[in-house]
């Protein structure tokens, strides 16, 4: 493969990655690090999900050299929950079991982003810090318009293969459209 040519982003020392300093590497993996209990991640996933975080950033701007201020920058960007994100760890919220229950249904890949998301959507609305399924289903309902605009609009506008539409059935149909839109994007 022409690593020259790779459309993903990588950590440094493959593809064309913007170089990290010493200092930039070492800020974005403290942050991290120091965030990961709150992101309920491990500590080196943390770490590399902000090194990917902000090479793709970097990338996306053709910057070259990655210093600790664009780490910061990319940090007040990143969404809460993110281990970069600045805002991640400054809110305690408490989830009920049957919320937890309700969690356990959507797919591993995406459930720690779908905690996230439904944490900042009852913070920003004001529901408070108790996450029921009640206030789950606001944030899906928000996903669900959405996703339901997007595919309305769009649609799949690529063929898909036949194991990736196995794939595509196994996300909830709230957020499908989203999904769509982004692999058909990236692709």
């Amino acid at each position: 493969m022409d690593q020259s040519r790779c459309p993903f982003p990588h950590e440094s020392g493959s593809c064309d990655a913007p170089q990290w300093s010493e200092d930039s590497r070492r800020r974005a993996d403290e942050v991290a690090r120091a965030k990961a209990r709150y992101s309920r991640l491990d500590a080196e996933r943390a770490a590399s999900m902000a090194r990917q975080a902000v090479e793709s950033r970097a990338e996306d701007r053709a910057i070259d050299a990655i210093d600790a201020d664009f780490v910061d920058q990319v940090g007040k960007k990143m969404g809460y929950g993110h281990p970069l994100s600045e805002r991640t760890g400054t809110l305690e919220f408490e989830w009920t079991p049957e919320a937890e229950e309700r969690l356990r249904e959507v797919p591993e890949f995406c459930r720690e982003l779908t905690r996230w998301r439904v944490e900042w959507t009852a913070h920003k609305k004001g529901l408070g810090y108790r996450i029921t399924p009640e206030i789950m289903e606001v944030k899906y309902a928000m996903w669900g318009e959405v996703s339901d605009r997007i595919e309305a609009r769009e649609g799949q506008q690529m063929p898909w293969t036949e194991e990736a539409e196995q794939r595509l059935e196994r996300i909830p149909e709230f957020v499908r459209g989203q999904v769509i839109q982004a692999v058909e994007g990236n692709a």
